[in-house]
């Protein structure tokens, strides 16, 4: 039996000023640009998939989504005609939507999920007599922080030995001081190993898709003190070396009502080089169980249940995502960086996973998976530069269009990863 879950989708509300209220110098937040909200309905399509047909969206309204909320913990109206629009879509690659959801967990009664739990979307739920799925804003808050992660890491071992005295966290009060912020990470800058060579990134501790980010080299402090109002206002930052990736990977996880863990998958992950969200690939078998097939999964699988476990003991339930890369140290030295980011909400990856696992008839069928057998696949939010290849001329390969419109994203699901590389016309580099 599939019940009826109420949909909210705050996709970005980590940028959204939803936290609480802010401080006074901080109170004029930039808003989000409409170029954002394409995207958003986007998001909002594909992670409707995951659930059972009873399902419906509430809309946030566009301003809350902006960081315009009327104040801080209100919930946003609901937005009917939008809602109903949004339920009726369905990717027709997929055949005929399943009454069930994706996963077990998502189909609760009387249950909302949103994107990312926050003050605003429990007051949402609350108003509309539901049971938001998952931890309290307040947890949601403590390990949502990119700070978070980075002190699960060192307390489990599991920062790379030349990062170890490299990150530092830095507090929305020392930014606010632009002088004693430059003077603070000059100081740290000069500690660093000399194959850093000083090169720097600020990254927000609430963000996402690279968003806010300020980087710069020892020295060039002018080209960073403009960015640490906006810092100071998104909650703080973390300053890291800037590093040569050479790969980037996640891992997804549920963490559930007793704390137990289900590991979801890892696969990499395809990003711009501002860190801008693209796509995943990686490899799929009969059972719908995702791996990157890099030889990272290992240590990636161990990372994020070692940092999973701290999160639960925290208080975190619910959907999650643990961001990582491989990066280049020294020439010929490269290392795998296992915990980046912990996504204390839903994240594409997930989405990804539930999308194979949706499409896993088909696959089957179409391209002969049986036990002991792998398949690639890719997904990415935009077509390839010489478009989706034809479902029917792909050779051994099945093409799946999720969307006719807003960059045409879809799934190809191809016999190996070099077929697949040569369908998208992309040049395979190992992971």
């Amino acid at each position: 039996m599939s019940h009826d879950v109420l949909l909210i989708p705050n996709v970005g509300a980590e940028e959204a000023g939803e936290w609480g209220e802010p401080e006074p110098a901080d109170r004029e937040r930039p808003v989000a640009k409409d170029a954002v909200e394409p995207f958003r309905q986007l998001t909002t399509r594909l992670w409707s998939t995951l659930f059972g047909d009873a399902c419906h969206i509430v809309d946030a309204a566009p301003e809350a989504v902006a960081g315009r909320a009327a104040e801080p913990g209100a919930a946003a109206p609901m937005t009917e005609g939008r809602a109903s629009q949004t339920q009726r879509w369905w990717p027709s690659a997929l055949g005929p939507r399943p009454g069930a959801a994706v996963f077990p967990w998502l189909d609760a009664p009387a249950a909302a999920a949103a994107w990312l739990n926050t003050p605003a979307a429990e007051g949402l739920a609350q108003r509309a007599g539901r049971q938001l799925i998952g931890a309290s804003s307040a947890v949601v808050r403590t390990v949502h922080d990119k700070a978070f992660a980075h002190r699960a890491a060192l307390e489990e071992g599991l920062l790379p030995e030349g990062l170890v005295n490299c990150i530092e966290v830095l507090e929305p009060a020392l930014l606010r001081d632009a002088d004693a912020a430059l003077a603070a990470i000059e100081a740290r800058l000069a500690r660093w190993p000399s194959w850093t060579q000083g090169r720097f990134t600020l990254k927000p501790r609430f963000g996402t898709s690279g968003r806010g980010r300020a980087s710069g080299e020892a020295g060039q402090w002018e080209r960073v003190r403009g960015s640490l109002p906006r810092l100071a206002q998104s909650g703080g930052a973390v300053l890291e070396p800037w590093l040569a990736r050479s790969g980037d990977f996640s891992a997804q996880l549920w963490i559930g009502s007793e704390g137990e863990l289900v590991l979801l998958g890892t696969a990499e992950l395809l990003v711009e080089p501002s860190g801008l969200y693209r796509g995943h690939r990686g490899f799929v078998d009969s059972k719908g169980r995702v791996t990157s097939g890099s030889r990272y999964d290992e240590p990636l699988r161990e990372a994020a249940v070692a940092v999973a476990r701290v999160a639960a003991t925290a208080g975190y339930r619910g959907p999650c995502g643990i961001d990582a890369f491989a990066f280049e140290a020294e020439p010929g030295r490269v290392a795998l960086r296992s915990v980046v980011e912990f996504n204390a909400r839903f994240t594409f990856g997930t989405v990804v996973i539930g999308l194979l696992r949706r499409a896993l008839p088909r696959i089957r069928d179409e391209l002969s998976l049986g036990p002991g057998a792998l398949r690639a696949f890719q997904f990415t939010l935009d077509a390839p530069a010489g478009g989706w290849p034809d479902a029917r001329s792909a050779g051994r390969a099945l093409c799946l269009r999720l969307e006719e419109t807003a960059g045409q994203p879809g799934l190809l699901v191809a016999e190996s990863m070099d077929g697949l590389s040569q369908l998208l016309g992309q040049r395979r580099t190992e992971a």
